[in-house]
């Protein structure tokens, strides 16, 4: 099962983070309908993870047949380089010598293909099937297993308490709430306000007229997930429309999403998860990039939760009581 573990993970995340939701809808329910709950609110989570998901797969099946057409393009008559190429910085005539020698010259990319190798490439690409492949099949294993949680979550739950409390007392408890608190503070500030950072940064692609604004946007927003992945995405942004020609928006998208990241990552972040975790901010981002760096990107939220126990634990090993004089 280790192979599989991930889909357990996740689901018992998803479960914990989004539990008050389900009880919410759950009493919102007539009194027949209720043992529907379980799989009516499963198929609302199904349907706010796979739509976005969707929307991206057809986004990037989109831009691929575009890339596919201008392959095809180079291929038999070759395709001049943009002239904002060259102005790219740093890399920007390097890019220009390669663009020139391989998609400009007719038959170029064949050769550069050949020079490159096939046999990588096709070695490359059959990883990349068998890992999409295998990630979803994680998700769907993920989204069946949270039908039964939330079906059999309150006995579980009791189950796995009643069994903390025989190893680790009444403190256990009180660990275990910890957690909980952990995940949720730590779900609602990566998701909700990555959620949040990829739409104001998406308006602003938008305003700035960079091509394909709602997929960069939904690119922030998941690269705002992960520590420090925002800015490169927005530098990138910065970088291309800059390029272009148009320093004016390059300037207002680098300062607009360096204003966006401080307030989300050093004031409303720090909010939501500290204020569950009960942890100082240096500790939520140690938490994350070691949990990261352990678990992948389960991690994210295992690292907060770890450190959140550990500091509780040191608070409590290290407790000194206050004596009268």
């Amino acid at each position: 099962m280790h192979n599989y573990l991930a889909a357990l993970v996740w689901a018992g995340i998803t479960a914990l983070a989004s539990w008050p939701l389900y009880t919410r809808f759950n009493s919102n329910l007539p009194g027949k309908a209720r043992r529907f709950a379980p799989l009516l609110f499963t198929s609302l989570v199904t349907l706010l993870f796979l739509a976005p998901l969707g929307y991206a797969l057809l986004m990037i099946g989109h831009e691929a047949s575009l890339l596919a057409r201008l392959l095809s393009e180079a291929q038999s008559h070759g395709l001049p380089a943009p002239a904002w190429i060259e102005r790219i910085p740093f890399a920007g005539k390097t890019i220009l010598s390669w663009w020139n020698s391989v998609l400009a010259t007719p038959g170029g990319f064949s050769s550069w293909l050949h020079q490159v190798g096939q046999g990588p490439l096709l070695g490359w690409a059959r990883l990349f099937g068998f890992e999409m492949i295998h990630r979803t099949l994680i998700l769907l294993l993920m989204l069946f297993s949270l039908y039964f949680l939330y079906r059999d979550g309150e006995l579980l739950a009791m189950r796995l308490l009643s069994l903390i409390q025989k190893i680790l007392g009444e403190t256990g408890t009180h660990h275990a709430e910890r957690a909980v608190d952990t995940i949720r503070g730590t779900v609602n500030g990566l998701i909700l306000v990555g959620l949040a950072e990829g739409i104001l940064l998406g308006l602003a692609y938008a305003l700035a007229g960079l091509d394909s604004p709602a997929l960069w946007g939904a690119l922030t927003g998941l690269l705002a997930v992960i520590p420090f992945g925002m800015p490169a995405l927005f530098g990138m942004a910065s970088l291309i429309l800059f390029a272009q020609g148009n320093q004016t928006a390059a300037l207002a998208i680098l300062v607009w999403g360096t204003v966006v990241m401080i307030v989300s990552d050093h004031i409303v972040r720090p909010l939501l998860i500290g204020d569950s975790a009960k942890l100082p901010l240096v500790l939520i981002i140690l938490g994350m990039l070691g949990g990261i760096e352990t678990f992948g990107l389960l991690g994210i939220f295992i690292g907060p939760v770890i450190m959140a126990t550990l500091v509780s634990l040191w608070r409590e090993w290290t407790h000194v009581r206050s004596h009268p004089v």
